[in-house]
């Protein structure tokens, strides 16, 4: 799974930020953002299908390949903020 295809779709965007910040129960991310529960959890399966998260309980959590896209992706907004300066 590629940074493109969590980019293009607002939900799978708002559920992976929402994670790489460090949330790991999908209901609060889905609340806190006005997501419909179905919709947070079909996202949550499709990523974990996708190889970027694992669920261990009631926690999602990113595999170390979720982690690389979390920390590449926070990296683009930093040099992007630079270039605005």
């Amino acid at each position: 799974m590629d940074e493109g295809y969590i980019l293009s779709n607002k939900f799978r965007r708002t559920i992976f930020d929402g994670l790489a910040n460090g949330e790991t129960n999908i209901d609060r991310i889905a609340k806190k953002h006005r997501i419909i529960r179905n919709v947070a959890i079909r996202v949550a399966d499709d990523f974990i299908n996708g190889g970027i998260l694992e669920k261990k309980g009631n926690k999602y959590i990113l595999t170390k390949e979720g982690e690389k896209l979390a920390e590449a992706k926070t990296l683009k907004e930093k040099a992007k903020r630079r270039e605005r300066q």
